[in-house]
């Protein structure tokens, strides 16, 4: 199969590359700033009179923070974006956002999500928007489909494309994390409460493309994700429905080949890559699918709109043509296929409905509790249980450790509290650097490596400017004590040799975070991790009352345990879930050794109850569990605190889900 390149391509890109180069440069040389607002508090109301009121974030992008709300007059879950400060700051510019956003709520359409509201609130925009309960398409590409599975969801999005389209709505941000699959295998797009108004291109007037805001092309302007966006987005160009269709190419060819077809570690990287490398679509895995894809994809990347189809509309019927079989009304791969459903609430029986919420609620719980837990993970719900020590105890444990006790981290524990713990889901094992990479190497386009400035390695891993609003990197790739590398360029994130299965260390907490998110986890809880560690029985470490035995637990000899202190000196972690003593009753492994593990809460002295707000990017987050370092954690209801932005050889992390949104 031969690379399929527009023949139109180089002579266009070596006429207008220097020209949208010069407009990338101007546009982030006169960007405006736009910080995101702080979060508020959960519980926060909202909007006229208080109407929604703020659950939890749900994530956070270039253009805004999208939170899950309460509607309380129309009884509903919403997902409230939040829009950022900067460009929306401008008057003008806020009457265009409004318009804009009530023109996509103008729509109703089985392929597109609704948005029921657009309006301010101390000072800032925000829209109110359907809350669509699903597993996003970047959870559901994480494992290998069937080419029939992909171009039955490829139709799907061309045919929300469409919609969106025929009613003069540009999405201007698709890609997986934008297209969410329902448990019915019916895909909603998400988060185009932004799209803009546009003109169809037969009556677009020439030079329709001039800059915005009367000829400054600032990032107010700047629409998309880098690595999905055509190239006259970087250029802050405004768009029409082919940069769209440019992005539907990029998710296509991801989900074909399993990795992006544009990388680099700028912005002008990526828009060279746009305009001059059009990507190989000769390799093996095309072979998989219809001949005519490739023609279709090769067409969708155009590096000029020209090359392009006009539309969604065009795009779905060329792909129709491909495969006939999957009409746009087709439902998709069905919910039992799914390996991973992050997100998704069971079906509840109408006579349920009948009987009110609550009701339905409980059956829909007992429903999930019966069924089987998800690929890698075991149910924990041992309900109402102690956590923490009371200080006699705490005093008694430090005496009989004499003179090897650490006082304040043995009153760390204290006081002990009882808390009921709802059911949830935890992973078996630790997260792996094979996991971890995996992850990595899906997101590479939106990540970049920071060169030590002692050493001159690739070490610090972060989003790419603009991305992410984390303080500090996501992971430390340093050679000696991380098992993961990144081979630049065109290679990506792999594993160091022999420690492809030893857990992820040297990742900060907002890198741990950020994995889990990514998957349709997150982290657990401190008392969830207690609870899976300690039960109800109240063990005194998470595989019962036994003291650890040599090689039973990956912990040192430190005399901070009863262990023999003839036992071998543990250097290194081992490979996830091969320490034999160390399972716990529902058969979790390594809760007691092997490496620290970060948990969600944010450290509050004193009282083992409460945990701080997470929206505090540097308060203390807590540590659970031992680890080859250090073996005091091992106990079941120490803990110790570290800043979020540590990254450590000894800490790593394992992913937590509700039973209620399956991952």
């Amino acid at each position: 199969m031969g690379k399929a390149t527009p023949d139109n391509r180089d002579r266009t890109a070596s006429s207008l590359n220097d020209e949208l180069v010069g407009d990338i440069v101007r546009a982030i040389v006169h960007a405006p700033p736009q910080p995101p607002p702080p979060d508020p508090e959960n519980g926060t109301r909202w909007g006229d009179r208080g109407r929604y009121v703020i659950e939890r974030r749900l994530g956070r992008g270039g253009m805004g923070t999208v939170y899950l709300a309460s509607d309380t007059l129309l009884g509903r879950q919403v997902a409230l974006k939040v829009l950022n400060a900067g460009g929306s700051e401008d008057s003008a510019e806020r009457a265009r956002l409004m318009r804009e956003a009530r023109l996509a709520a103008a729509l109703e359409h089985e392929r597109v999500a609704r948005v029921y509201d657009v309006a301010e609130h101390d000072g800032s925009l925000f829209v109110a928007m359907e809350y669509v309960r699903g597993v996003s398409l970047r959870v559901w590409m994480a494992e290998a489909r069937q080419p029939s599975e992909i171009l039955g969801l490829v139709v799907q999005i061309a045919d929300g494309l469409r919609v969106l389209h025929a009613n003069g709505v540009m999405h201007r941000d698709l890609k997986p994390e934008n297209v969410m699959l329902q448990a019915d295998g019916s895909v909603k797009l998400v988060d185009f409460g932004l799209a803009g108004q546009f003109e169809l291109p037969a009556e677009t007037p020439e030079g329709g493309d001039g800059a915005v805001n009367g000829g400054d092309k600032s990032l107010s302007a700047f629409r998309g994700t880098p690595g999905y966006m055509a190239p006259e987005q970087y250029a802050g160009q405004r768009g029409d429905a082919r940069a769209d269709v440019f992005a539907l190419g990029v998710v296509v060819y991801e989900l074909a080949t399993g990795k992006r077809p544009f990388n680099g570690k700028t912005l002008l990287d990526l828009l060279h890559a746009t305009m001059d490398n059009p990507p190989p679509l000769d390799e093996p895995a095309w072979q998989r699918f219809p001949p005519g894809l490739v023609a279709v994809v090769a067409r969708m990347l155009g590096a000029h709109k020209e090359q392009r189809f006009a539309d969604g509309g065009a795009a779905l019927a060329a792909l129709e043509q491909i495969a006939p079989e999957h009409k746009p009304g087709s439902r998709g791969p069905k919910w039992r296929r799914w390996a991973m459903a992050g997100g998704v609430v069971l079906p509840v029986v109408a006579a349920a409905v009948v009987a009110g919420p609550r009701v339905a609620k409980a059956i829909a719980l007992r429903k999930a509790l019966a069924a089987p837990p998800p690929k890698g993970m075991v149910l924990v719900n041992e309900g109402t249980l102690t956590v923490g020590q009371p200080a006699e105890v705490a005093a008694k444990e430090c005496a009989d450790l004499g003179e090897k006790c650490n006082p304040r981290i043995m009153n760390y524990q204290v006081p002990a509290a009882t808390v009921t713990v709802p059911p949830f889901y935890l992973d078996v094992r630790e997260v792996t650097n094979r996991d971890m990479v995996a992850v990595l190497n899906h997101m590479v386009t939106s990540l970049y490596v920071e060169t030590d400035e002692s050493d001159h390695t690739l070490r610090h891993v972060r989003f790419n400017k603009g991305l992410g609003d984390t303080p500090g990197p996501l992971l430390d790739l340093h050679p000696a004590y991380s098992g993961i590398e990144y081979g630049g360029y065109g290679e990506g994130f792999r594993t160091r040799a022999g420690r492809a299965d030893w857990p992820a260390t040297q990742v900060s907490w907002f890198g741990a975070r950020l994995y889990c998110a990514s998957l349709g986890k997150r982290l657990p809880t401190e008392n969830e991790w207690e609870a899976a560690a300690r039960g109800h029985d109240n063990r005194a470490f998470p595989w019962g009352n036994d003291a650890p035995k040599c090689g039973g637990v990956v912990v040192p000899s430190d005399g901070f345990l009863p262990m023999d202190p003839a036992c071998p000196k543990t250097q290194s972690p081992r490979d996830v879930g091969t320490a034999p003593q160390d399972v716990t009753p529902q058969g979790i492994h390594d809760l007691g050794g092997n490496v620290t593990e970060w948990v969600a809460t944010t450290w509050v002295d004193g009282d083992r109850g409460k945990s701080g707000s997470l929206s505090d990017n540097e308060a203390p987050r807590v540590l659970r569990g031992g680890g080859f370092y250090f073996s005091l954690l091992a106990r079941s209801s120490v803990r110790n605190k570290r800043p979020p932005t540590y990254q450590g050889i000894d800490v790593g992390f394992r992913c937590a889900a509700d039973v209620a949104a399956r991952p």
